[in-house]
């Protein structure tokens, strides 16, 4: 996947990003050299992941706490965003019910 700085912008929002596909879109995002933000509910491991991608990729790096699934936790990301040019989203985040 051809990912740069200049084609994509500096920063990348991914969500769904503590664990699992979020976490590694976010781990090949960050080796491309594109800033991560993190987001999920689980603040804990996404404190994780940004130590493991600063470490590893030395790029840039801002963890957002927020449950997408309410209106405060989507008003949270944009707060805590909206100074950074993003120009590329891994949209991630879900759930799934079985039975329908």
């Amino acid at each position: 996947m051809p990912l740069s700085q200049t084609q994509h912008g500096p920063w990348a929002l991914i969500t769904g990003a503590s664990a699992g596909l979020g976490a590694e879109y976010a781990r090949q995002i960050a080796a491309k050299g594109l800033n991560t933000i993190l987001v999920a509910r689980r603040r804990d491991r996404l404190k994780q992941m940004a130590t493991e991608i600063r470490d590893v990729h030395g790029v840039k790096t801002r963890v957002v706490e927020a449950d997408l699934t309410e209106n405060a936790g989507c008003q949270r990301v944009i707060g805590q965003t909206g100074d950074l040019e993003v120009g590329l989203l891994v949209n991630n985040a879900g759930y799934g019910m079985s039975g329908y």
